[in-house]
């Protein structure tokens, strides 16, 4: 390191303005007002699509209503540029109190900078966004913030695994669960400006081209949307920046299902079904993003702790991996079959599958295995007046007693060494790992196809699935518990596991801090 570099370590870890930041008192927003910013949209939408009888009304109500969705626009952004500095500082300082020795870590300093230089980058805007040239500006300083910080939780949890031994499981538990959370927020506050911001010029744009409306189906709701669908969701005040006010699961089931079958298919050769069953044409507010990360999290875990399950107990025998750029023999192109089964609510559950079976034979589809001997994994979603509840079901093997009280543990790993595969008796070892193949090491080189892959897929989001890292089922319980919701895992040990998880319906959450 350079005496230069070293100096400015120095500076920033004795830097006056953290500790002025740090010591105010965090300005906490409801999720309500979140959706206050940006409601004007869908009245400035209505209006510019509204039928013409006098041109020069509706350009002026346009007008009048395009100042009005700049306004809460510049409203948000100016709450974002007063609190945001705020945050970053406390977390610079909860990093400065950790012990010595872990604050050296070349990961934890990696973190520790981001923040500091984050810091100092909303620090030095100037003071007001004004207009929408200072509104422009400063959505391009959040979008350089939430791009710097997508390695976080990969960088967070190397490092405390390489310096577990020098903290105790509950102080890195705290400082992990704090730091996460508060992320999460920053995070939520920094992209909800900019997706306002995007959906407003998005809007102007389609308004200033004066687009005749093209049918398109919506993929939430199936009813007809006029221009693009996206628009169309922002129109309707179905979206409002990050959130949606009508997002249906069992959309995202099917989306999170196809992504994580496509890995365990590269990783193992097959990969089970996924049923989905219950209310499939529920909707309710929430933040689809967090959503798809807890639901490609527990299906990740399920599916991998299933095909393990059913090489171990001899349902089916393990088939070569392989890559992305491999053609498939005529005997691998079966990998690709496996399905995803919505079933409607009321139905009786049946319906044809890949696996062989007697003529006139039925058999329960949440229960019938495919043509790789795998049984499917069964997603069941229930709506009731105040929450949602998916609850994932798996024939994985279940959780082992011994690691039941530790799966939620950070960098808890089942992995021995990195030659040795963990266990695949049951769905802790999945759950632990927070990925589909955790036989290698972290610090193995030749990592595995799935863990490259899932990190270069979900890490520009949220941080990613960290195989072998133990981040994997912590992170989710703190994306669930976020919003006020629940995770509780059920292990029947030798045959599978239950994950419910209950999220609130945000609509009616009128007093949700964020």
């Amino acid at each position: 390191m350079s005496t230069q570099q070293e100096l400015d370590n120095v500076v920033s870890f004795y830097d006056d303005q953290i500790t002025l930041y740090a010591d105010q008192e965090i300005q906490t927003v409801t999720l309500k007002a979140l959706l206050g910013f940006g409601r004007t949209k869908k009245d400035g939408a209505e209006a510019a699509t509204a039928s013409v009888v006098d041109v020069n009304v509706n350009i002026d109500r346009n007008d009048h209503h395009h100042q009005q969705d700049l306004e809460v626009n510049l409203q948000m952004a100016r709450y974002a540029r007063k609190e945001l500095p705020v945050r970053l500082a406390r977390r610079v300082k909860s990093i400065q109190n950790l012990p010595f020795i872990i604050g050296t870590n070349p990961y934890i300093k990696r973190v520790y900078r981001l923040y500091y230089d984050s810091f100092q980058a909303l620090t030095a805007f100037q003071e007001d966004v004004r207009d929408k040239e200072d509104l422009d500006r400063f959505a391009e300083v959040l979008r350089g913030l939430v791009e710097s910080h997508a390695d976080v939780i990969p960088m967070l949890s190397q490092g405390f695994l390489e310096c577990k031994k020098y903290m105790n499981t509950a102080d890195i538990q705290t400082f992990l669960d704090e730091m996460i959370r508060s992320r999460i927020g920053i995070r939520l506050i920094a992209e909800q400006v900019i997706a306002l911001r995007a959906q407003r010029t998005d809007l102007l744009r389609d308004n200033d081209n004066n687009e005749r409306p093209i049918q398109d189906s919506n993929k939430y709701n199936n009813t007809k949307t006029t221009t693009s669908t996206a628009d169309q969701l922002v129109i309707d005040g179905q979206v409002i920046g990050v959130v949606h006010t009508q997002l249906r699961p069992a959309e995202l089931v099917k989306d999170c299902a196809s992504f994580v079958q496509e890995l365990c298919n590269v990783n193992y050769g097959s990969s089970p079904d996924v049923v989905i069953n219950g209310q499939t044409d529920a909707t309710f507010t929430y933040v689809p993003v967090h959503l798809e990360y807890i639901l490609c999290e527990l299906l990740k875990n399920s599916l991998r702790a299933t095909v393990e399950h059913s090489v171990k107990i001899g349902r089916s025998v393990p088939r070569r991996a392989t890559s992305f750029f491999d053609e498939p023999s005529e005997e691998e192109g079966s990998i690709a079959r496996a399905e995803i089964r919505e079933v409607p609510q009321g139905s009786k559950n049946r319906g044809s599958v890949n696996a062989k079976e007697k003529e006139g034979e039925e058999m329960d589809i949440t229960k019938r295995p495919n043509e790789f001997g795998h049984p499917p994994v069964e997603v069941t979603i229930a709506q009731s007046e105040h929450e949602i509840t998916i609850r994932i079901r798996d024939q994985g093997g279940g959780v082992s007693k011994e690691d039941l009280d530790h799966i939620f543990d950070y960098s808890f790993t089942t992995v021995k060494d990195e030659n040795e595969s963990s266990s695949s008796s049951s769905s802790s070892s999945a759950a632990a790992d927070g990925g589909l193949l955790d036989g290698d090491s972290p610090s193995n080189e030749s990592e595995s196809i799935f863990k490259g892959v899932s990190r270069l897929a979900m890490q520009a989001g949220l941080g990613g699935p960290i195989a072998g890292l133990g981040f994997g089922l912590p992170l989710t319980r703190i994306y669930a518990q976020y919003f006020g919701g629940r995770m509780h895992l059920v292990s029947l040990q030798g045959h599978g596991v239950d994950v419910y998880l209950k999220l609130k319906q945000l609509e009616h959450v009128e007093d949700l801090q964020i």
